[in-house]
């Protein structure tokens, strides 16, 4: 006897990406090329388990890194109520923009989504931050970070702290893309083109006897480090860890860490 499903289907989406990259230009001269990565992990609709694995490889001397995992689920725990965990981490990171490197012992994240009733906002929390050895040029780097996206679990709850609370607001303006112009208190969160909000949960970062505020660590002759970028809107909050835009002898857009999920009704 075959059986129908009561109530409103779920559409189960995760996906983890411990590293991706791809050269621009080396030398000064355009140079396009792809760079092979480990594996990464997605859930189906259905759910289930997805689980990715690899020791480690190189591409040319520019990049080298160790043990990486991606990890997602996909599960159903009680009526209208579904739970996707994805987990993004990477070991023994290197990354030369010569002569600079960019090291990294362990890079990791782990969000979890629960989603309830069709048309709530699912709350995407998450449950494990962590940045182990980070080095630039052998001087060490410390990202201090704050709880806002497990505090406001919700879009429309991160919103209306952004909306209500001045020293929320404040912080978050060296941090979120805004529009030409600026904003004012009591705006909405600005939004990308394509409808996300980009922010950070990286309050400063410290390196070489500084605090730097934001997310960004910008160093001569390498590039960009971005730390903990978030792009979210109502459904989703999709998390980079650290995104290196590396200028110079190597002109290459590197994401180690990420993690992206939503589902939905």
């Amino acid at each position: 006897m075959s059986r129908t499903q009561v109530g409103p289907r779920f559409i189960f989406h995760g996906n983890a990406m411990p590293f991706g990259a791809r050269i621009e230009a080396v030398n000064g001269e355009p140079h396009l090329e792809l760079v092979k990565g480990p594996p990464a992990a997605a859930l189906p609709v259905a759910g289930g388990w997805s689980l990715a694995t690899s020791t480690g490889s190189n591409h040319r001397d520019l990049f080298k890194w160790g043990a990486t995992v991606a990890d997602c689920k996909g599960e159903r725990l009680g009526d209208l109520h579904y739970r996707t965990t994805v987990i993004s981490s990477i070991a023994d990171v290197f990354a030369k923009n010569d002569p600079h490197v960019f090291a990294a012992d362990h890079i990791e994240i782990k969000v979890v989504s629960d989603h309830y009733e069709p048309g709530e906002q699912p709350r995407i929390v998450p449950k494990q931050i962590s940045f182990e050895g980070l080095l630039l040029d052998n001087k060490p780097i410390k990202v201090n970070f704050n709880q806002d996206l497990t505090n406001f679990p919700t879009f429309d709850e991160f919103e209306c702290e952004y909306r209500t609370n001045r020293h929320f607001f404040d912080k978050y303006q060296i941090c979120l893309k805004q529009p030409e112009g600026g904003a004012k208190f009591g705006d909405r969160l600005p939004r990308t083109l394509g409808g996300f909000v980009l922010t950070s949960f990286a309050a400063s970062v410290d390196f070489d006897g500084q605090t730097v505020p934001g997310n960004v660590l910008s160093v001569e002759g390498f590039g960009n480090i971005y730390f903990g970028e978030v792009l979210m809107k109502e459904d989703n909050r999709r998390v980079t860890m650290v995104r290196l835009a590396m200028g110079c002898a190597a002109q290459a857009q590197v994401a180690l860490g990420e993690v992206d999920h939503n589902g939905g009704y």
